[in-house]
């Protein structure tokens, strides 16, 4: 930015240490530009960084290379517009590791505490991937009026309500039934919802074991071109009215957050920080992630749905360097661009090097 901007190294570098509200001018930014079925997306991030002395370095799982690597990591909060299909930033923060927190997930669960009323001003469904389908970390959301959407793991139990005759004399009442069959699930309570070539999704409200409370249940039967069973996949949300359809949509959308993510690191120098201040990596990572969302309000949300290509951070960027350069030499050789000869030539210019999105 230095080196392409009026301005030095040193103002960027006084202006990363100063506290802004990334969340609340996100926020806005989503209410100006995106439609009104939102739901929020967690994730966190392995972020590359070498040194010894940066606060939060550590250990951290990347999924590029499939293991613990030496780094950072945030964590970062997103909201998914459904109908345009695609994520928003809204603010993410810096995992630090400490004595008070006896695991990685026991952080998640309090900073999606911290910063719940702020977040829900956005949307109260939180949708994560299924490391997150975990009690605690359940819990804690639940607790603050989060309703959670995720995924359960395979060797998860399941059992049936009981709906038989009540037990006579003393005793507790029966409450489960038999445990749930993935493969053949019971017709009585798994009704199917969607009939597709490649997948059969059926949905019922059943009791999780590991998470103690009833959720609503999507079982996914992915099948091969000729129809055999290929895979089984169990989503569910914490809360019991929500349509089934829409959970899988929600989950299905969650990805658009690693979209995200790649872009701020491809074109916005998200893991490009020298800096070992943990106020101006705050600033950095937020601002990085912030411009992936301008990019997408300005040249992508802005254009009726019809006539909307694909995003692509890679023309966006194309277009500022071009046009960064013509203005350096329009100023440097003193030419006119008033004439309209002269402004048609600039557009095409300004094109130059774009691909076809």
């Amino acid at each position: 930015m230095g080196r392409y901007s009026k301005y030095n190294e040193s103002t960027f570098r006084n202006n990363f240490d100063k506290p802004f509200d990334f969340l609340s001018f996100n926020q806005k930014l989503i209410r100006e530009v995106c439609e009104k079925e939102i739901v929020l997306a967690f994730d966190p991030s392995f972020i590359t960084k070498s040194g010894k002395e940066t606060p939060g370095l550590g250990y951290f799982w990347s999924g590029c290379v499939g293991r613990n690597k030496k780094g950072l990591e945030i964590g970062s909060f997103g909201a998914i517009d459904i109908l345009n299909n695609t994520c928003m930033h809204l603010c993410a923060y810096q995992t630090m590791k400490d004595e008070k927190h006896s695991s990685l997930l026991s952080y998640y669960s309090e900073l999606v505490i911290l910063k719940s009323k702020q977040l829900q001003k956005t949307s109260k469904q939180l949708v994560v991937d299924a490391y997150f389908s975990k009690k605690p970390f359940i819990d804690a959301s639940t607790s603050v009026g989060f309703e959670v959407i995720s995924r359960l793991r395979s060797d998860a139990v399941l059992k049936y309500p009981y709906l038989g005759l009540a037990k006579q004399g003393r005793g507790r009442p029966r409450i489960f039934s038999a445990r749930v069959d993935i493969k053949h699930p019971d017709e009585q309570f798994f009704k199917p919802i969607v009939k597709e070539p490649e997948f059969i999704a059926y949905e019922a409200v059943v009791y999780s074991m590991a998470l103690k409370r009833w959720i609503k249940v999507v079982l996914v039967h992915y099948l091969t071109t000729d129809g055999k069973p290929k895979s089984k996949k169990k989503y569910f949300s914490t809360h019991l009215e929500t349509e089934g359809t829409d959970i899988l949509i929600y989950y299905k959308a969650r990805f658009q957050i690693e979209f995200l993510y790649r872009d701020a690191k491809q074109f916005t120098g998200l893991e490009q920080c020298q800096s070992r201040k943990e106020q101006s990596l705050y600033f950095h990572f937020n601002a990085s992630l912030t411009t992936v969302s301008l990019a997408k309000a300005v040249h992508h949300l802005n254009q009726h749905f019809e006539k909307r290509k694909s995003f692509s951070m890679t023309n966006i960027k194309t277009q500022y360097n071009n046009q960064l350069l013509l203005n350096r030499f329009i100023s440097a050789f003193g030419i006119n661009t008033e004439p309209t000869k002269n402004k048609s030539i600039y557009l095409k210019l300004c094109e130059f090097g774009k691909i076809a999105a």
